[in-house]
C-alpha cells in the first residue's frame, strides 16, 4: 500500500521558477535544486520487496519503488531549459566514477504542510530521481555516458565476483529491499554487491525507457516490449483502473498517479514487483545493441524529445 502525498509547495515551485530565469542560472544548477527539492514524496506504508538474488531487469521501469518523485512542475521547468540540462547531465554522467564513493547528501528532512526541504539524495549519485530527470527529458543524449557507466559498473561487479578482495561497487540506493522473512541479513559485502546489479539492471532499463519513447522500432518488436504489453494490459483491468478510459478522464477525477502507456493508451499505476525478464549477458548485450544502433541509425534531428509520447 502506498499514501500519495505530493509535497511540492507553491513558495518552492515560484522560487524555482525565478531561480531558472535568473541570468546566473545552469543546467547543473536546475539539477541540483530538482534532486534536492523533487516535489512528491509518497509514503509507503508496506515494505520494500524483496529482491530475487539473481536481481532480473525490469522492463521499462526501474526495479525498486522510491519515495521521492520529480513533479510534472519541475519536469516543465527542466524542459524549459532542455539545452543546458541535457548538457550538464551529459558532463555529470560523464564524470562520475562508480569505483569512487559519493558523499552523504543527508538525511530526507520533510517541512512545514509536509514540503520536502531536502531530499537526502546527492545530486551527484545514480539515483531514481536523476533517472526520472534523464526519461522526463527524452535525454537519449546521454546514451554514450549511460552506456558507458554501465560497462564500468559491470566490470567492477565481475571483479568482485571473481577475487573476494576486489571490494564491490561502493553505490548507495534510496531504499533498502527487505530481507525475505526467515532469511539472515546478508554481510556488507552481498548489500554491496546486490545494491551494484540494482543500479546496472536500473540502467539498462533506463536505457530502454529512452529508445520505448522514441518509438525505436527494434524495442517495440522486441520479446521485452510484448511481456511488457502483456502486464500493462491485465494490470489495466484491475478494479483500480478499471475506470479509467483517457487522461482527460483521469484528470477530471484527480486522479494523478494515473498515467497512460503512449503505445498502447491503457491506463498505468504501480506494479510492484515491475514487469522483468532474468537477467543474462545476452540479454544486456541486446539491450546494449540497441542503444548503440539507435546512436547510429536515427539523426538527432528525428529524436522526440519533450514529448510524453
Amino acid at each position: 500500500m502506498r499514501i500519495s502525498r505530493v509535497l511540492f509547495s507553491a513558495v518552492a515551485y515560484i522560487a524555482l521558477q525565478a531561480a531558472a530565469s535568473a541570468s546566473t542560472s545552469s543546467g547543473d544548477a536546475l539539477i541540483d535544486r530538482v534532486i534536492k527539492q523533487p516535489g512528491q514524496y509518497d509514503q509507503m506504508c508496506d515494505p520494500i520487496p524483496a529482491v530475487d538474488p539473481r536481481v532480473p531487469l525490469p522492463l521499462f521501469r526501474l526495479l525498486l519503488p522510491r519515495d521521492l518523485h520529480v513533479v510534472p512542475e519541475q519536469l516543465t521547468t527542466l524542459r524549459a531549459h532542455r539545452d543546458e540540462v541535457v548538457k550538464a547531465l551529459r558532463g555529470r554522467l560523464a564524470a562520475m566514477d562508480l569505483s569512487k564513493p559519493v558523499p552523504s547528501a543527508g538525511e530526507l528532512e520533510v517541512g512545514n504542510e509536509e514540503s520536502v526541504v531536502h531530499s537526502g539524495v546527492h545530486p551527484h549519485q545514480l539515483s531514481g530521481l536523476l533517472f526520472e530527470i534523464i526519461v522526463g527529458l527524452d535525454a537519449v543524449e546521454t546514451l554514450p555516458e549511460l552506456l558507458k557507466l554501465e560497462e564500468q559498473l559491470r566490470s567492477l561487479l565481475a571483479a568482485a565476483d571473481a577475487n573476494p578482495k576486489n571490494p564491490p561497487p561502493p553505490l548507495r540506493l534510496e531504499v533498502e529491499p527487505t530481507v525475505p522473512e526467515g532469511k539472515a541479513a546478508p554481510s556488507k559485502r552481498d548489500q554491496q554487491m546486490e545494491t551494484g546489479r540494482i543500479v546496472q539492471r536500473e540502467l539498462l532499463s533506463v536505457m530502454l525507457q529512452l529508445l520505448r519513447r522514441q518509438h525505436y522500432q527494434p524495442v517495440l518488436d522486441s520479446s521485452f516490449e510484448k511481456q511488457y504489453a502483456k502486464a500493462i494490459k491485465e494490470r489495466a483491468k484491475r478494479e483500480d483502473l478499471r475506470p479509467f478510459k483517457t487522461p482527460e478522464q483521469a484528470k477530471a477525477q484527480d486522479a494523478a498517479w494515473v498515467h497512460f502507456d503512449p503505445i498502447y493508451h491503457v491506463p498505468l499505476a504501480e506494479m510492484t514487483p515491475p514487469p522483468s525478464v532474468p537477467f543474462s549477458g545476452a540479454v544486456r548485450d541486446q539491450i546494449r545493441g540497441f542503444a548503440e544502433k539507435f546512436l547510429k541509425e536515427v539523426p538527432p534531428d528525428q529524436w522526440k524529445v519533450n514529448a510524453d509520447s
